[in-house]
């Protein structure tokens, strides 16, 4: 039988992940992406655990059930060695309690271009402990996040890869390049924090990646609300948008043609969906992209089970045309859009008259 509600989680610390926070970091080299039919020959770090098994703990006690105690130092005096280098957090884009992964913008400590990143930190303490779909029923926070970090960063470091071999095999042949479509990957990290539990000492090690601070601009931003509709699906709403007809349609074109670049380099993002689209720089700018984020539901191809070959093409008019994409871009694209087919095949065109994405 499922409780009504979870345990009271009385030793779980408030979120640490603040503005201002300062936390060292080492270089992390992530496990094979895992999880699901799509990665099921690779290993994974341990077994899933079912409700069963996770039931009579508390989130905070789930976390720390595998780790090893703390052991005090033979010599009192003696510190491990300090990590390499320290991230300290600008601010924060999605943080707290029970909301996935941390999402933040830094910078390294002492940095003296104080370049900007976005962090993302895989930190099951602050998961959400309970299924979205069955209230009471607690999930293994720590094989998710674990599975998260696996194939996010595994997206990015196939594209990274593609994109240099890419450019140094054909620098002057734009028509496959993914530059640009998806933000900069600059490496994953892993953070220790301690944690007493029980009156019990523990270190956890949680890994996080660090990728391209993306500003947008007000007059270019697509704001996005989320909510729950009847039937439970999330629902997303358009706050704002700029521009004409043209710019909607052209701009949801830019992001198809992203989404379709990156496919054909070895990375199925797998949720083309307005929040994870961004429009970076102004719309009459030079520097104007978009570009597609968040890829911790991917498949990535040459991992896969079995092993697959990205598509060598795919053909963007017939991508635009999915009737499915009316219940995500319904708020953005006009209705004309998806109800009148000549007029919808004729702007696609226009956007993409090559063929090609």
């Amino acid at each position: 039988m499922i409780p009504r509600e979870l345990p009271v989680d009385d030793e779980k610390p408030p979120c640490p992940y603040a503005v201002r926070m300062r936390f060292g970091v080492t270089v992390h080299n992530p496990p094979l992406p895992f999880g699901g039919g799509s990665y099921r020959d690779n290993p994974e770090p341990r077994p899933w655990e079912q409700y069963r098994h996770i039931v009579n703990f508390t989130q905070t006690r789930y976390c720390v059930k595998d780790l090893r105690l703390d052991e005090p130092p033979v010599n009192p005096s003696s510190r491990a060695n300090p990590p390499a280098r320290s991230l300290v957090i600008d601010s924060l884009i999605r943080g707290g309690d029970q909301v996935g992964a941390q999402v933040v913008t830094c910078h390294w400590e002492n940095d003296v271009h104080d370049t900007k990143y976005v962090a993302k930190i895989y930190d099951p303490l602050y998961y959400n402990f309970e299924e979205p779909d069955h209230p009471g029923m607690p999930t293994d926070v720590v094989w998710n996040a674990a599975r998260d970090y696996s194939i996010e960063a595994a997206a990015y470091q196939q594209l990274q890869a593609y994109d240099k071999s890419w450019a140094e095999a054909t620098p002057d042949d734009e028509s496959r390049s993914i530059r640009g479509c998806y933000p900069a990957f600059f490496g994953s990290f892993s953070t220790t924090l301690k944690l007493v539990c029980d009156g019990k000492s523990y270190t956890r090690i949680v890994p996080l990646i660090l990728m391209e601070h993306l500003p947008l601009s007000m007059d270019s931003q697509i704001v996005i609300k989320s909510g729950n509709n009847p039937n439970g699906w999330d629902k997303l709403r358009v706050v704002e948008l700029p521009g004409t007809e043209h710019f909607r349609i052209h701009t949801f074109a830019r992001a198809a043609s992203s989404f379709m670049r990156l496919t054909m380099a070895g990375v199925g993002q797998g949720d083309f969906a307005p929040r994870n689209i961004f429009l970076v720089a102004r719309p009459d700018s030079a520097q104007f992209r978009v570009v597609i984020a968040d890829f911790n539901i991917a498949k990535i191809f040459p991992l896969m089970t079995p092993k697959r070959a990205p598509p060598a093409t795919m053909d963007p008019i017939s991508f635009c045309e999915d009737p499915s994409w009316e219940d995500r871009f319904g708020d953005w694209l006009p209705q004309w859009f998806f109800t009148d087919k000549e007029k919808r095949r004729a702007s696609l065109k226009q956007e993409f008259p090559s063929g090609k994405p």
